[in-house]
């Protein structure tokens, strides 16, 4: 195997998803040994492609590699390589990559190229492999084109925004994807959203939305609302790729009413906010609730 001696290095976090659904589907016992069992092909693969465990956080591997191609190859390896148990649909993953410095003691890692690749994974949907512009680099031409832009994200400790790309792996993936130049031209739309709080009306551009606008149940947050099953740090309202998105990092899920359809509930999820609606945080959406968050997205004209 490689030396990981080295300060840089790739970074992958790789978690099952729907893992708490596994364990209501199955029971405890069940769901714990199916998991274990998908959390050691991954370590194999880790290994067999010069990888790294650093460790195991529940149902998430967390690994290091030499370089950014055996990550890549691994992280690909990983989502092919599926079990399934009766009746469970297979396993499926959602995995985050980065590259760059790491300091290490005691057998972990840190630094910055750690807690931007747990960013990316949680970023990641099932089935997706997301990592950053400066890991893709990295690739072999061969990887590189198995790559796609597929957003920009604000990460903790970086002033600017960073492209981040998906990794795509199935195969007889036959969908087009806009080039990059395209995707990039779109990130910013003639658009604004008006919100409204306890009767104060806020309007919001594009333009306007260089940093996200933090809601919660904190003084410190841009809209503070005193709600009983709020956060402290609820949740944040950003422009991405043309659309305000609601991202929720709160304890008790956020849950948002669009025009007449039934509530959508978000835990440690995100969702692109369309129309008009209402936004309710910790509870369901509640006629004449003081603490509901009414939004209203326009197009400039």
């Amino acid at each position: 195997m490689a030396d990981l001696s080295d300060n840089q290095c790739a970074i992958m976090f790789a978690d099952i998803a729907g893992s708490t659904r596994l364990y209501n589907q199955l029971g405890d016992d069940k769901a714990e040994l199916l998991i274990s069992t998908r959390l050691d092909i991954m370590c194999d693969i880790t290994a067999s492609n010069n990888g790294r465990v650093i460790k195991k956080i529940g149902d998430e591997i967390m690994c290091q590699f030499p370089t950014a191609e055996d990550a890549a190859l691994a992280a690909t390896e990983m989502h092919i390589k599926k079990i399934t148990s009766g009746n469970v649909e297979p396993l499926n993953i959602r995995v985050g990559l980065h590259y760059g410095n790491t300091i290490a003691r005691d057998n972990d890692i840190f630094g910055d190229a750690v807690n931007i690749a747990a960013r990316m994974a949680a970023i990641a949907k099932a089935n997706q492999s997301i990592t950053t512009e400066c890991f893709v680099r990295l690739l072999s031409s061969e990887s590189k084109s198995k790559t796609r832009l597929f957003d920009s994200a604000r990460v903790k400790g970086i002033d600017e925004e960073i492209k981040i790309y998906q990794i795509l792996w199935e195969e007889g993936n036959v969908t087009t994807f806009a080039t990059a130049q395209h995707i990039l031209q779109v990130s910013r739309a003639n658009l604004s959203i008006v919100l409204k709080v306890n009767g104060e009306e806020r309007f919001y551009t594009d333009s306007d939305m260089n940093t996200a606008i933090s809601i919660g149940r904190d003084d410190a947050c841009d809209i503070t609302i005193d709600a009983k099953f709020a956060s402290r740090s609820h949740s944040d309202l950003e422009f991405r790729r043309g659309k305000f998105v609601l991202l929720d990092h709160s304890t008790n899920g956020t849950y948002v009413k669009l025009n007449d359809q039934n509530d959508i509930f978000i835990r440690r999820e995100e969702l692109p906010l369309i129309g008009e609606g209402y936004i309710s945080l910790g509870e369901y959406y509640r006629s004449g609730n003081t603490n509901n968050i009414y939004f209203s997205i326009l197009q400039k004209q």
